[in-house]
């Protein structure tokens, strides 16, 4: 119990630290970075690690083959200042220890009154959304090594314009008990050691152009690339799941993450966890069903910037 303590107050020292160094503006695929899953959410977003989930695809493509049961997911992000955030999925296991899924991933930002360059408003509005449509697919190469990757479509709408791009995301899911002999960490104070690799957003970058009156102007906004590292492990008789990630973003600061879930008997699960210093926290009850299992989670993200606090629920079946 003493390491664990010692594990848990480095996390949180870590997260505080990272976090004050955060302060730096957005970039294009910014709505990426905020979970919208449940899950996930309530562990302040520490899942590169973890990824044992529909959510994972999100995360750490590698983590799919660690879904055994078909899985229809979906959940939605209840946020102030007009905006949504909404996601549904479908996993499917495939042969040779692998897993395939498909996603898509919304994000609407309200509408904003079109106003002159003398600010007087013109009657009208402009709205704005994003999409991420995700391919994933990843396998267990061998106990200790998974691989995955997701091919991402990505289009948004800004008023009358558009922009799409290709992007590509490739995880590494490291299996630490896997290198030992095997039955060696059974019994251990932490097991289920887990270690997660991510480099996301490659090739991604919209491409506007505007051609109206003659006139043609072109904004190429780059996605920055991700590089994201993970790790987990389970403690207290596997019941107590702790996630540790370090994220850098090549355009903006170091940020990290930490979070947690205790699970009582299989059923209920209570989470929390430090989001680049915002708290969180959340819950799961699991239902069983005669041929399939519902999942339902839910959690809340503590505001950052005045900018409001968030809800997030999910609803995965499982069949």
């Amino acid at each position: 119990m003493k390491r664990i303590a010692v594990f848990m107050i480095l996390c949180l020292v870590f997260s505080q630290i990272a976090a004050a160094e955060t302060e730096d503006g957005g970039y294009a695929g910014a709505f990426l970075k905020l979970a919208v899953q449940a899950r996930p959410a309530g562990m302040g977003g520490a899942y590169i690690g973890v990824s044992d989930d529909a959510a994972g695809q999100l995360f750490n493509p590698a983590g799919a083959p660690a879904v055994q049961t078909k899985t229809i997911a979906s959940s939605y992000r209840v946020m102030d200042l007009g905006r949504k955030l909404g996601f549904v999925s479908f996993m499917l296991p495939t042969r040779g220890a692998s897993g395939l899924g498909l996603s898509w991933l919304y994000a609407g930002y309200g509408e904003v009154d079109t106003r002159n360059s003398s600010g007087q408003k013109l009657g009208g509005t402009i709205s704005s959304s994003e999409n991420d449509f995700g391919l994933t697919f990843g396998k267990q190469f061998a106990p200790f090594l998974g691989l995955g990757t997701k091919l991402n479509y990505y289009y948004k709408r800004l008023s009358d314009l558009s922009a799409t791009s290709i992007g590509i995301n490739m995880g590494i899911m490291i299996s630490i008990d896997s290198l030992f002999q095997y039955g060696s960490m059974e019994g251990k104070p932490i097991t289920d050691i887990k270690a997660g690799l991510v480099f996301s957003h490659l090739a991604a970058n919209y491409s506007w152009s505007d051609k109206n009156a003659g006139l043609a102007a072109t904004q190429d906004d780059k996605f920055p690339n991700l590089l994201g590292l993970g790790v987990s492990c389970r403690a207290i008789d596997r019941k107590l799941l702790v996630a540790l990630d370090l994220e850098k973003n090549f355009k903006q600061a170091l940020v990290s993450r930490f979070g947690a879930e205790y699970d009582f008997r299989n059923r209920l699960l209570l989470r929390g966890g430090l989001n680049e210093g915002a708290v969180t926290a959340g819950m799961g009850y699991t239902f069983a069903l005669k041929k399939a299992t519902l999942c339902f989670n839910y959690a809340f993200s503590a505001e950052r910037t005045d900018e409001g606090s968030d809800h997030i629920i999910s609803l995965d079946l499982k069949f």
